[in-house]
């Protein structure tokens, strides 16, 4: 990493100005129904423009060749189906603009890069800043609410964020994120331990408190990934305090547990409904309830995807085609000759191959594949060099997390999801492929 970066310990104005727009970026990405998101990136990206004044011959370059390719097979691909179910329904048009959402995401990136040229210091304080919009949330609902004690029953996330499932998401893919600035953290000071560290444990709150499975199935390889990071950095490396960055990690060990402990009944509830539905599943009895749900549409997405597997059923034709075939379902299993629909089938693979076929399918499979790669070849450089740069591994974690998350939940269906999946996709690309500059 450039000494200059490591020995610049104070943040002038400008820099606050940076960690302000990247933030509040961030910070439009979940708060969708108390920010414009869209408005927001605008207004960030012009301001950048305005005060830093860049040329455009100082243009960041883009990152890497492939990864714009890769980008604009994710939105071709992903809409190409629509054409064959002419004359487009609302269903079809907003798959459209939620696609080319993605394109939004990337530009924005890539001003930021281009006009603000952060730092280290500005990308971690950034990623702490966007955090809080996770108490944001939490405070906010629980205003609204009028009472303390609904942060032991109360869902949060509805009031504030697209869902509560996406709210559960995002937090627990800040958490993945925050785990990697421990160096970082250490090289600066006891504070900026202390202030990552409630960041990182914030983002777990809210990962817990919005009750949503499919956000916790991605934080363990997260926590045995980070740890053998640093175990190598500590084994390879004497440039930070090493007693200060295991102190920090226990210390996160030891708050996480407890915070564990301490909502561990809305765990409990959880994972007990869980097993309740799948047991109910398996055995032809009582009640589909929220798991079995899931396995209905499973099941339906992938029999209507046999029916037609090129372009699927159609984006405008996904909830009759839903009816239909999970009538025969669930009377087969529970009893109730009635369909189901949702507005996606639960997960994004599924829902990708059950609307879009092959094509559309192909789409997120090709983006998920290059990116896993790219990281991937990062992180094993990085190693080899002795750089241990932490963002190819937070990008590649991101990754991993996001696809674990979509077997239960199809979340970048909506411009919201696509936006948050491809603006910290695209920020870990650039840190990633500069990472000369943000390498400890």
């Amino acid at each position: 990493m450039d000494t200059k970066v490591l020995e610049s310990t104070k943040l002038n104005k400008f820099d606050l100005l940076r960690i302000f727009i990247i933030g509040m970026a961030g910070w439009s990405l979940i708060l969708t129904k108390l920010m414009p998101l869209e408005t927001t990136l605008l207004v960030l990206a012009i301001l950048a423009i305005v005060v830093f004044k860049r040329p455009i011959k100082e243009a960041f370059p883009v990152p890497n060749t492939l990864f714009i390719v890769v980008v604009v097979i994710f939105v071709s691909l992903g809409i190409l189906p629509v054409v064959f179910y002419w004359p487009l329904g609302e269903s079809s048009f907003n798959l459209i603009d939620h696609k080319l959402s993605a394109l939004v995401a990337l530009a924005f990136i890539w001003i930021v890069f281009w006009q603000l040229k952060p730092t280290e210091d500005v990308i971690w304080w950034s990623m702490m800043l966007i955090t809080l919009s996770v108490a944001v949330v939490i405070g906010y609902e629980l205003y609204v609410l009028g009472t303390p004690e609904a942060i032991f029953t109360h869902r949060f996330g509805s009031l504030a964020t697209p869902y509560v499932i996406r709210f559960g998401i995002y937090s627990n893919l800040l958490t993945v994120i925050l785990l990697g600035g421990f160096i970082w953290a250490a090289s600066k000071g006891p504070w900026v331990i202390f202030w990552l560290l409630m960041a990182a444990l914030l983002s777990f709150v809210g990962s817990l408190v919005s009750d949503t499975r499919t956000a916790w199935a991605g934080l363990p390889e997260a926590l045995i990934a980070w740890s053998l990071f640093y175990w190598l950095y500590i084994k390879r490396n004497g440039v930070v305090n090493v007693r200060r960055v295991l102190n920090f990690w226990f210390l996160f060990v030891i708050s996480f547990s407890a915070i564990l402990f301490y909502f561990g009944d809305r765990v409990e509830q959880r994972w007990n409904a869980m097993t309740g539905d799948l047991y109910n599943y398996a055995e032809g009895t009582g009640s589909a309830g929220s798991v079995g749900t899931r396995l209905v549409l499973f099941q339906a997405g992938i029999q209507g995807f046999l029916e037609k597997p090129w372009t699927g059923v159609g984006e405008d034709n996904s909830i009759s085609e839903q009816l239909r075939l999970t009538a025969p379902i669930m009377n087969e299993i529970y009893g109730q000759n009635k369909g189901v629909a949702f507005g996606h089938l639960h997960n994004q693979f599924i829902d990708d191959a059950f609307t879009r076929g092959i094509i559309g399918l192909a789409s997120l499979l090709i983006t998920i594949v290059y990116l896993i790669w790219f990281f991937g070849c990062k992180v094993k450089l990085s190693k080899q060099n002795g750089s241990f740069s932490p963002w190819p591994l937070a990008g590649l974690l991101f990754v991993i997390s996001s696809s674990i998350s979509m077997l239960a939940e199809a979340w970048i269906h909506l411009s919201t999801g696509v936006i948050f999946y491809i603006f910290f996709i695209s920020l870990f690309v650039f840190l990633s492929k500069d990472e000369a500059r943000f390498t400890v």
